[in-house]
Parts: structure tokens; C-alpha cells; sequence
């Protein structure tokens, strides 16, 4: 009996040894790592992120819309505070936490969401955020949308980042058909004399091709008269009713920043009643359109092809969608 009492013992003894050797040649964290891959950012920075990241918080609306069509919904941690989204987006991110506008993104509030990546454009107040997301270990990853091309390679990127390849290409691919079909079409029809207003309730410019807006007209073949002057220089300029009198824009197009339904039928009401704008063929003619905030006053992302197509019929066919 002892010596099966003696065996058992040294069995026990054997198993505990067999456990403490384990635990000394064992890994400390034996959880997965992320994989990651080195990119460069519109600023030129390099910069390492997750393959697929898992919580993405971004800074604008474009962006957040493009990675949404990209297949990340269940990945998007944060959203910026923003009344610009498609109705579409906005109930799809109704829950997610808001991070603040574009201009004042809240550190807090990021910080607080614990992202592994955000994502945001080129402005300042997005690159004086870096270092303090770097300190956190959180990589920024600047991304700018200045044209249509841009539309079409962050999607497949986004894409890339989602693991939605096939997705985000098909609808990549859809934007540009529809993009394509529209100018192809504008191209047969006589362009006339065109004008953006990019209203705001300090003052109003003129917005030249250099503008997101500017350059969707300049698309679809436009004539911009905000053009025609080559010393006129950058996206926008200020609006000067002799310049807009002597080039006599046959269509106008009115951009609201920050005016309410009635401050803009009020702006339109006294463009009919002024003295100096009854002089220009578009407001005698009737033809002075509103362009919806969401589509142009930067780009819209996955709804572009929304955008030329809005713009398109209001230039050559005298209406709107």
C-alpha cells in the first residue's frame, strides 16, 4: 500500500514539475498580434498600420463615407459631428460616438474610443493632432479628396483596409461607369456661360475650377467665368457684381454654407430684385440653381456620381433630380 501511495505521489510531483517548466518557457502574452503594413499618407508621412483595422475613427465626412462603402461599417469607431451626411450614412451611424467637427476634433473623445487607426484630411487641425495620437500609439492616416481620381483610389484602398476587396471594387467601378457616362454625354452639348456662388452669411465668392465644385463643372465642360480671368487665383475669390455683369453667366449656381432655408429664399428673392443682377441673362431667365451642400461643397465621397449627374442636368437640360 505504500509503495502505490509512494507512486501516486510521485506522479503528482512529476505533473506539478511538468506544469512549473511550462509556465517558465511559455510565451507572457501568447494573444495574436495584429498584422500591419507600412503606408504614406497625403502628406508624405510613413506611417504603420493595422492590416484590418478593427476600430477606425475619422475626422471628416468624406472619408467616413467612403470606408463605409468599403464594407467597414462594423469597424467604425467614431464619427465627426456633422449634419453633411447622406441620409443613408447618417441613420447607419446614428449610434456610433461623434468626435467633434472637422475644425475641433475632441482628443478626449478619440483617446476615450480606444482606436488602433484615424483617419482624417489634410488641414491643420487634423496634422496637430498626430503627435499626441502617436504618444498613444495610435497611427493618423491623412487622406485627401481632391478630384474624382482620388474618389476612386480611396475606395479601392479602403477596400484593402476592410477586407472587402471585391466590394469596394465593384463599386468603384460603378462610380466611374456612371462618371464617365455623364461627361461622355455632356461632351455633344453647347456649354453655357456658367457662374458658382459660394454663399456664406459673412460674404459670397465665386468658386473657380480650382473648387471642388469648380472642377465637377469643368468636367462636364462648362464654361466657369470665374475662369476667365487667369489672375484670379484659387478655389475661391470674391464675388464682384461688375465682373459677373460683364461676362453675363447664362447659369448660376448657388452653394449655401450656413444659411437656413429662408436666409437662402430671401438671397435668391434679392438677386431678383436687384438692379445689378436683373442684368444677368441666368437671373432674368430663371436660371439660377441650388446645389445641395452635401454633394459640393466638398467632395461626396461614394455619391459623386450623384453630384455630375445633379450638376449635368441643371447645366444642359434647364432642371434638376
Amino acid at each position: 500500500m505504500q509503495h502505490i501511495l509512494k507512486g501516486i505521489i510521485a506522479i503528482v510531483c512529476l505533473i506539478i514539475l511538468g506544469i512549473v517548466a511550462y509556465l517558465m518557457i511559455a510565451p507572457e502574452d501568447t494573444a495574436p498580434r495584429a498584422q500591419t503594413r507600412q503606408v504614406t499618407d497625403a502628406t508624405g508621412q510613413k506611417l504603420t498600420i493595422p492590416v484590418h483595422p478593427q476600430r477606425v475613427v475619422f475626422l471628416n465626412v468624406s472619408n467616413l463615407d467612403l470606408y463605409y462603402a468599403a464594407g467597414g461599417r462594423d469597424t467604425i469607431a467614431g464619427k465627426p459631428t456633422s449634419d453633411s451626411m447622406s441620409p443613408e450614412l447618417a441613420d447607419a451611424m446614428k449610434d456610433v460616438p461623434a468626435v467633434g467637427i472637422i475644425h475641433s476634433p475632441n482628443m478626449e473623445t478619440i483617446l476615450s474610443l480606444k482606436p488602433d487607426l484615424v483617419i482624417g484630411v489634410n488641414v491643420p487641425f487634423h496634422n496637430q493632432i498626430r503627435q499626441t495620437l502617436e504618444q498613444n500609439g495610435i497611427p493618423l492616416y491623412i487622406n485627401s479628396l481632391d478630384s474624382l481620381e482620388d474618389t476612386e483610389k480611396t475606395l479601392r484602398f479602403f477596400g484593402e483596409l476592410t477586407g472587402k476587396e471585391g466590394e469596394a471594387n465593384a463599386r468603384a467601378d460603378e462610380i466611374k461607369k456612371r462618371c464617365d457616362a455623364v461627361v461622355e454625354a455632356a461632351s455633344h452639348e453647347t456649354s453655357p456661360r456658367s457662374l458658382i456662388v459660394f454663399s456664406s452669411p459673412e460674404s459670397n465668392n465665386m468658386a473657380t475650377s480650382y473648387s471642388f465644385s469648380g472642377d465637377l463643372l469643368k468636367r462636364l465642360h462648362g464654361t466657369n467665368i470665374a475662369d476667365l480671368d487667369s489672375s484670379l487665383q484659387g478655389p475661391y475669390v470674391p464675388l464682384s457684381m461688375e465682373y459677373v455683369i460683364k461676362n453675363d453667366p447664362q447659369v448660376i449656381f448657388i452653394i449655401s454654407m450656413g444659411q437656413s432655408a429662408d436666409e437662402l429664399k430671401r438671397f435668391r428673392q434679392s438677386m431678383s430684385d436687384s438692379d445689378a443682377w436683373s442684368q444677368v441673362t441666368a437671373v432674368r431667365e430663371g436660371r439660377v440653381y441650388e446645389l445641395p451642400a452635401r454633394l459640393f461643397t466638398v467632395n461626396p465621397g461614394s455619391h459623386i456620381a450623384d453630384a455630375m449627374e445633379y450638376m449635368s442636368q441643371c447645366l444642359y437640360q434647364g432642371g434638376t433630380l
